[in-house]
């Protein structure tokens, strides 16, 4: 992972927040901010995770909330928007 590369012990620290991120949405599915461009059923969301440039996407598929991507901010923009077509 790039992150431990450049400093060790950062990966570890970005899985943390993934990890938070993550239970947040389990916790308070309705916290993240709404992402727009995609049918209401899905309810996607995004979560940021602190400290990084990184955000947890998720939305209802099937009705169950499911973590969609973790993605770069700026790298490859919206390649998971496929996932829900």
């Amino acid at each position: 992972m790039w992150h431990e590369r450049e400093r060790t012990g950062y990966g570890a620290v970005l899985f943390e927040e993934v990890t938070r991120r993550v239970e947040q949405a389990a916790r308070l599915p309705r916290s993240g901010s709404p992402l727009m461009g995609f049918e209401a059923r899905y309810d996607v969301r995004k979560y940021v995770v602190r400290r990084f440039r990184y955000v947890v996407i998720t939305a209802l598929v099937d009705g169950v909330l499911t973590v969609i991507a973790v993605a770069h901010t700026s790298r490859e923009p919206g390649y998971w928007r496929a996932r829900l077509v």
